[in-house]
């Protein structure tokens, strides 16, 4: 099982220069859940998944990281706390083995080798995520949904309490996506935590507890997907007229159209004006 932990943001804002990219969110993610952040480009999702991740410090607010009832930072953060950002890295030189077990790292001393339980848990981490037959192959030599995979395999081999990640499905395929999912749900009913970006509002509906809408870096809502995916609320946000419909618990079919008027506008530039 993996350690009990709270991580909790209260009044969180960010700015870069005099433009606030986030302002005046709170959340709480706990042991067991799967947290959606979803919302339209802009609306300041990577943001906050990197300010709970620590890669950003909060202009106001602040960002709360307890394991075991402690407060951890640093080092010792990251040994619980892991994020797996929406650009790839080339890592050219390495396979991709080697770079889930510099997952490892925070676990180690700063001088010391990396230890036969390392590449143990190395190795499970890239089988969970079905990537250990990718382990000696060059990392810059993998497409692009195999990179994605191996750097949720070295998240995964890192913490063991939270992993954030950022639009983890954009590269993946239909199979790898709902692989994915399964994952991070089988992990969560451990007591592990996830924060995930999306832009899929269906499989936020079917695979997240609760989903947090933001919109010009504020929270419109948060709750159960139920109480969220309100069609009025989502046409607002997106600008766009919405449709939502329910199949059973949690299956969820979310269609989107123009506006009346501005379709008429896009087909006459498809096929010209009269």
């Amino acid at each position: 099982m993996a350690a009990s932990f709270v991580l909790e943001a209260s009044g969180m804002g960010y700015r870069a220069g005099s433009r606030w990219l986030v302002r005046d969110v709170s959340l709480c993610v706990g042991p067991g859940e799967v947290l959606g952040l979803i919302g339209p480009n802009g609306a300041g999702k990577s943001t906050v998944a990197k300010l709970l991740a620590g890669l950003l410090r909060p202009a106001v607010g602040s960002v709360r990281f307890e394991v075991e009832g402690r407060a951890v930072t640093g080092r010792a953060a990251a040994r619980h706390l892991a994020f797996v950002q929406q650009s790839i890295p080339q890592a050219p030189g390495f396979t991709a083995g080697e770079l889930v077990a510099m997952g490892r790292y925070p676990h180690r001393g700063a001088l010391a080798r990396e230890s036969e339980a390392d590449r143990e848990f190395a190795a499970r981490a890239m089988a969970a995520v079905g990537v250990l037959e990718l382990a000696g192959r060059r990392f810059d030599t993998l497409s692009g949904g195999e990179r994605q995979r191996v750097m949720v395999a070295r998240a995964l081999a890192q913490a063991d309490s939270v992993v954030i990640l950022d639009e983890p499905t954009a590269s993946l395929d239909v199979r790898h996506q709902l692989e994915l999912f399964m994952l991070l749900r089988r992990l969560a009913g451990r007591g592990m935590g996830f924060v995930v970006v999306l832009h899929d509002l269906e499989a936020a509906a079917r695979w997240c507890d609760r989903s947090m809408l933001l919109h010009g870096g504020r929270v419109v809502a948060v709750g159960r997907p139920r109480d969220v995916f309100v069609p009025a609320r989502l046409g607002a946000v997106y600008g766009l007229e919405a449709r939502v419909r329910w199949d059973g618990a949690d299956g969820c079919r979310v269609d989107f159209e123009l506006p009346g008027d501005r379709q008429a506008e896009a087909l006459e530039v498809v096929h010209g004006r009269d």
